[in-house]
């Protein structure tokens, strides 16, 4: 059986905001331990795709191993959306600062 598709940040905070209580705590000991687990596996592959970079690819039989891995881990939320995070914090400004000169 095929997983489904891997959960956006914005759906996992949707489902986090519709079991808080009227406290705004989540009441569910449960859910909250789930939804902590989510975020300690979206760390740890946050943290394999920062390391990747020094993994050599392996010769034989592991070259397409590797492959697959590094694909499926660029095809992960939580990958594409740190990466898009830091595209708009690296983008130019829209408008120039006083004494800012064109790049």
């Amino acid at each position: 059986m095929p997983f489904k598709p891997p959960l956006r940040i914005a759906q996992l905070r949707a489902i986090q905001d519709r079991h808080r209580g009227p406290d705004g705590k989540i009441s569910d000991a449960d859910l909250l331990a789930l939804l902590q687990e989510v975020k300690r596996y979206r760390s740890f592959i946050l943290r394999t795709k920062q390391l990747s970079g020094g993994f050599k690819r392996p010769s034989g039989v592991l070259g397409p191993v590797y492959d697959e891995w590094f694909e499926i881990l660029s095809a992960e939320p939580c990958v594409a959306e740190q990466e898009e995070m830091v595209r708009e914090l690296l983008e130019a400004p829209d408008k120039l600062r006083k004494g800012m000169g064109p790049r």
